[in-house]
């Protein structure tokens, strides 16, 4: 029998009386997604920011957001992947983390895009390539945050590193969703693998505010789960090594295979030179 793993994805209220209630809401969700039998739960982008930090005031395993997610994972023994802003070689990085369910870091991700009132991140390439994937309970992960969405290439390395999924912990929004869903299927059916969202929820909702929405797309492009307009923690359970199947014969009778097999590296050169 496939494995079937169990993925937690959340949304965030956001009060605007008190913003500080997304750190305690985080916790919340990380003990809920225990108490459910959850392997892994994704929080939403950079709760610190959120609930009125500034950029860049510790170190990420000094950080007392981080110190909560770390303890609560522990406690309800259960996996974490979250982001932070944190002081990183004497400037900040928005700092993604996979926590595992003794709530001992096996790796983190530099966001890489930043959005607009983030330029001065840090985003250069991390000791082992920019974008790291790591093992998680014999599921491949990698971790995108936000902004990253928009740029399709660092998707194709993930597929390439083998990606059984990748997770997305983001704050991002647009007027109805329409736009960006569109993108989180294709990054999911593009290199076939299950993308999982969790992010923010101001209520209710409206055009043009956090929609809230937290999902896991399979290969396919299906939503698989989500939250829908609505705050809370919604859990999928999949085999994260199935890929949509291919049509016509070869190619390991999917898409992945395919994919990977008819790519031609040699014509896409002009994509890694700067743009003149």
């Amino acid at each position: 029998m496939p494995r079937r793993f169990r993925l937690a994805v959340t949304a965030i209220d956001r009060p605007d009386d008190n913003p500080a209630a997304v750190i305690e809401s985080c916790v919340a969700a990380i003990a809920e997604a225990g108490e459910r039998g959850a392997d892994l739960i994704v929080l939403p982008e950079e709760p610190d920011i959120i609930a009125g930090g500034t950029y860049g005031q510790h170190r990420l395993e000094a950080h007392p957001a981080f110190i909560a997610f770390r303890d609560q994972a522990k406690k309800s023994k259960v996996g974490v992947i979250g982001t932070l802003s944190v002081i990183f070689e004497n400037r900040h990085a928005n700092m993604g983390f996979l926590l595992d369910r003794r709530g001992e870091v096996i790796g983190t991700y530099r966001k890489k895009h930043p959005a607009p009132t983030e330029e001065a991140i840090i985003t250069k390439p991390e000791d082992g390539g920019a974008f790291p994937v790591f093992d998680f309970e014999g599921v491949t992960l990698g971790i995108a945050i936000c902004m990253d969405i928009h740029f399709p290439e660092m998707f194709r390395i993930y597929g390439l590193k083998g990606a059984d999924l990748v997770c997305v912990p983001t704050m991002y929004l647009d007027y109805t969703g329409d736009m960006l869903e569109a993108i989180e299927k294709a990054r999911a059916i593009d290199s076939q693998m299950y993308f999982a969202l969790s992010r923010y929820i101001s209520k209710p909702f409206l055009a043009g505010k956090n929609m809230g929405y937290a999902k896991v797309i399979a290969p396919d492009g299906r939503i698989i789960v989500s939250t829908g307009h609505q705050d809370g923690v919604a859990i999928a359970e999949f085999d994260p090594k199935w890929r949509f199947a291919f049509w016509g014969d070869g190619y390991g009778g999917n898409l992945r295979t395919m994919f990977d097999t008819i790519r031609h590296p040699e014509f896409y050169g002009e994509l890694t030179e700067p743009r003149k």
